[in-house]
């Protein structure tokens, strides 16, 4: 573990004069946008909200309180080391890393000024080490924190996590830790770090629908069936041929 990783929140926290207190739940998700075609590209959404909690039957879903930074680490081209999210045994390279950029929940429209930290990119060993953001203030509710762009390099299937170890940090406005919680929950007080199944998505990358082949193949056949048909007028009607 690099020194670095364990401090790059509290220090950056520190320089903009956040000290410490209460604390919150968030609920993390990974949300690719579908479908995933083997040679394009496509995102991948991290969200946040609150506790989802069921009372009586009912479920209420709510948003984050006052979360002022955020850090993690995301894994790809792996399969999850069930039943935990803490580590991802790496598989084939389906998918190619390309940016990271930020969402728009904790700028908040603007008017938060932020420091935002991409993370760094290891294709290789399919990893995003390091990514981070810091807001002036805290914000509360649900939203996008992180956008992450890849390319479908082949055909299969992938796990995308945020992986539940020691860089996996939350914070408010007061530098007090917000705990990851279970994406559904009766008794909040009683929720561990961390728990949340929502930390990881399959992705299912598929070939070409054979309809834009067939298009495709339609195009150019289509040309050469033209080509064809004109040679045949010529031949067997000459005066006809323009």
């Amino acid at each position: 573990m690099k020194p670095s990783r364990l401090f790059l929140l509290p220090a950056a926290l520190m320089l903009l004069g956040i000290t410490s207190s209460a604390r919150a739940d968030a609920v993390l998700s990974v949300v690719p946008t579908g479908p995933v075609i083997a040679g394009q590209t496509f995102t991948v959404a991290i969200n946040i909200t609150g506790p989802t909690v069921v009372v009586g039957g009912n479920t209420y879903t709510s948003g984050v309180t006052d979360l002022a930074s955020f850090q993690f680490d995301l894994g790809f081209n792996c399969m999850l080391s069930a039943p935990t999210t803490s580590s991802c045994t790496p598989g084939a390279s389906i998918l190619q890393a390309l940016s990271v950029t930020e969402g728009s929940f904790l700028p908040n429209g603007g008017s938060n000024p932020t420091f935002f930290e991409p993370g760094s990119i290891n294709n290789t060993a399919g990893e995003i080490s390091l990514i981070g953001d810091v807001g002036l203030s805290g914000v509360s509710g649900s939203g996008t924190i992180v956008d992450v762009t890849f390319e479908a390099l082949e055909t299969g299937m992938t796990d995308i996590a945020i992986l539940a170890n020691s860089d996996l940090q939350l914070y408010n406005s007061n530098f007090s830790p917000i705990v990851v919680d279970n994406s559904v929950t009766s008794s909040p007080g009683t929720q561990t770090f961390p728990t949340n199944q929502a930390l990881s998505a399959a992705v299912v990358v598929t070939p070409e629908p054979p309809s834009v082949q067939l298009l495709l193949l339609g195009g150019i056949g289509g040309v050469s069936l033209l080509a064809f048909a004109r040679y045949l007028r010529r031949e067997t009607h000459p005066a006809m041929e323009i």
